[in-house]
């Protein structure tokens, strides 16, 4: 081979070695992300208490408008409207210490379990709502709800990566009593007369306090992410 054009050969060698490849628009689309998602986080930062308070109250008054109109529709049963009144009397009747508190406690249990037990289709459809609402909207919509859109907040995923479903999931479960929601039904529906008080107002008490767990994670913690963040892997920023 000629001097020449062997020179050219190792030229175009060295050349290709030492130029960059290019990379697929995948990849590159998947940096494109993350730069975008670096850059956002940084132009938020961590919201005070009573935005989030306040967003909060916006969403379950519009969740409780929802739910109050579609019930509108539902036909109610016969015998709810009864148990209602009557455990309006028990309740009548221990203030004004006609009955004990151990006949009150008596008569009450098995009275709740009916009116429940009665209105166990609505019970169903506001968790449908709330799950559609706290998790659909607020994933599709990029982390916000209604009352996060109105005071300029958002959930993001704590890591700099994209927000999944899963963790917005897990997030409403916690913090919007979706979980306990679900457990009530089901104690209602398999545990039976005898049971279910005892099981609802556990769960009932549980769900108080997670909240005021929460609700001190978030006013004294650095980063203000409560309980369902931390086991979401989420956290609510204020944008700018």
């Amino acid at each position: 081979m000629p001097k020449k054009k062997k020179d050219e050969v190792i030229d175009a060698v060295i050349y290709e070695k030492k130029s960059p490849k290019k990379k697929s628009s995948k990849s590159e689309e998947k940096e494109n992300q993350k730069v975008e998602i670096v850059s956002s986080t940084q132009e938020m930062e961590k919201p005070y208490f009573f935005p989030r308070l306040i967003a909060y109250i916006i969403d379950v008054l519009l969740v409780s408008i929802v739910c109050s109109l579609v019930m509108l529709v539902i036909p109610q049963s016969e015998n709810y409207q009864k148990y209602v009144e009557e455990y309006e009397q028990i309740q009548t009747n221990f203030i004004a210490e006609k009955i004990t508190a151990e006949e009150y406690f008596n008569q009450s249990t098995g009275v709740v379990y009916d009116i429940d037990y009665n209105n166990v289709l609505p019970m169903i459809l506001e968790v449908v709502l709330i799950i559609l609402y706290f998790i659909v909207f607020q994933f599709y919509n990029k982390g916000q709800t209604f009352g996060k859109k109105l005071m300029k907040l958002r959930l993001i995923s704590q890591k700099d990566s994209e927000l999944t479903l899963n963790q917005v999931a897990v997030h409403a479960l916690i913090i919007n009593s979706i979980l306990i929601n679900i457990l009530v039904i089901g104690s209602l529906l398999f545990l039976g007369r005898n049971y279910y008080y005892y099981a609802s107002s556990a769960l009932q008490f549980i769900a108080a306090i997670i909240v005021l767990i929460t609700l001190f994670m978030i006013l004294f913690r650095k980063d203000g992410r409560g309980l369902h963040d931390l086991l979401a892997g989420t956290k609510v920023v204020q944008e700018k």
